[in-house]
């Protein structure tokens, strides 16, 4: 299997107001590892929550060195499902082992930390964090969030206010929702992507997002190599007072022996987004969807499924053709872009016509029960289902202009 090449550099800096740098990050050649923590709690605390909280994650993931080469490979037990447990688990266990330090320690009472992490393995990134640090996506020179604050301040936005943040108060400005460190388990939110190319992946913490604003991360993040980057990014943070702790990783994939898998995976997102159930997702969120799409090949004759059946999948039609027949009898034929068995991520239901290829079917599949784990992403799930509502408010006027042509004698 192709590997990638990888570039990178981090950096991590008090800033000029703290007296004490309670960030963190770690970077593992041997398994592809890069980790920015950002700790809270008291002057020890902070310090001591981040630290743990990377040698902790290093330690689980190396474990799997062996294991993440092989997938890599394409041998071994270990896939994309498995990693992402491997991943949660690793850091929902690192926050039982800096809540156990601080109960041991009474002094670090209160002690947490964030995390945002980002694994490569083979040409698979798995993307996963808790509390404000963040990971952005840099692709085609424009810059991507792909993770979303747990914080107060993220969540009163999303419901629709914008408070400054000095009316909230000292204690509230920073406050963070989902924390290392607060419970013996943590709510991990995860994400795999395939990287191409040219990409480049950006950790930070809020010492570096937040006072260097999104205006001038986009500005900076496709410029560049590693390091300079890197200190474009905490320069900017002290430049602009350095009010907190500043620490960034910037990982930049710099060369693919597989010419053709760029366009395979634009190919695989185009085909998604002209879906009216996706068309409107953020590019974060549309390589979601991707991440749970399978890609398959049917060969002439074959029957996808047949009318009747009871149906779980939405297909899309990359290349080829395939008919639609009902009663026995073709009724249409699909091609390239256009999709089926929508209706089945909604419920179990009998099809209401059978589908079989006509020529060699290249298609993306998406389960019912892979759909419904994303549902389980709070902000996806919104998204996703308000792009059902307008699908279904599509079908239902399309079929009330076909009844009013039926009683107008038109068709």
């Amino acid at each position: 299997m192709p590997q990638l090449q990888l570039v990178h550099a981090g950096r991590t800096d008090v800033g000029i107001v703290r007296s004490n740098n309670q960030d963190a990050y770690l970077i593992d050649d041997m398994t592809h590892l890069y980790v920015v923590c950002d700790g809270v709690g008291g002057r020890n605390g902070g310090e001591e929550a981040s630290r743990i909280a990377c040698e902790f994650i290093g330690r689980r993931i190396r474990e799997y060195a062996d294991g993440l080469r092989d997938f890599a490979n394409r041998r071994g037990d270990l896939t994309k499902r498995s990693i992402a447990t491997i991943v949660e688990n690793a850091i929902s266990d690192a926050s039982a082992a800096i809540r156990h330090h601080a109960q041991t320690h009474p002094e670090l009472s209160g002690m947490a930390t964030t995390v945002a992490l980002l694994l490569v393995a083979g040409q698979h990134a798995f993307v996963a964090h808790v509390g404000d640090s963040r990971v952005y996506l840099v692709r085609h020179k424009t810059m991507h969030l792909l993770t979303e604050d747990h914080s107060l301040l993220n969540d009163l936005r999303r419901r629709g206010r914008d408070p400054d943040r000095s009316q909230l108060g000292a204690a509230y400005q920073g406050a963070l929702t989902r924390a290392l460190g607060v419970l013996n388990t943590a709510r991990v939110d995860l994400l795999d992507l395939e990287l191409l190319a040219g990409d480049r992946i950006v950790l930070c913490s809020d010492g570096v997002h937040d006072v260097v604003g999104d205006n001038a991360m986009q500005a900076i993040a496709p410029h560049a190599e590693p390091t300079a980057a890197v200190h474009m990014f905490i320069d900017s943070a002290l430049q602009n007072g350095g009010p907190d702790n500043a620490t960034a990783v910037v990982i930049d994939v710099q060369k693919d022996l597989d010419d053709d898998r760029a366009s395979r995976v634009r190919r695989r997102l185009e085909a998604l987004q002209a879906i009216s159930m996706f068309r409107y997702l953020p590019y974060p969120d549309l390589i979601r969807v991707a991440s749970i799409a399978k890609e398959i090949q049917l060969q002439a004759g074959t029957v996808v499924f047949n009318e009747a059946d009871v149906g779980e999948s939405l297909f899309v039609i990359l290349s080829g053709q395939a008919g639609v027949i009902k009663s026995g009898n073709q009724i249409a034929e699909l091609g390239p872009g256009a999709h089926f068995g929508e209706m089945s991520l909604i419920e179990r239901a009998p099809r209401s016509a059978g589908i079989v290829a006509n020529a060699t079917l290249d298609a993306l599949v998406i389960e019912r029960d892979a759909f419904f784990s994303l549902l389980r992403e709070e902000v996806t799930a919104v998204k996703l289902l308000w792009g059902m509502v307008r699908m279904l408010n599509a079908r239902l006027r399309k079929t009330s202009d076909e009844l009013t042509q039926l009683k107008s004698g038109k068709v």
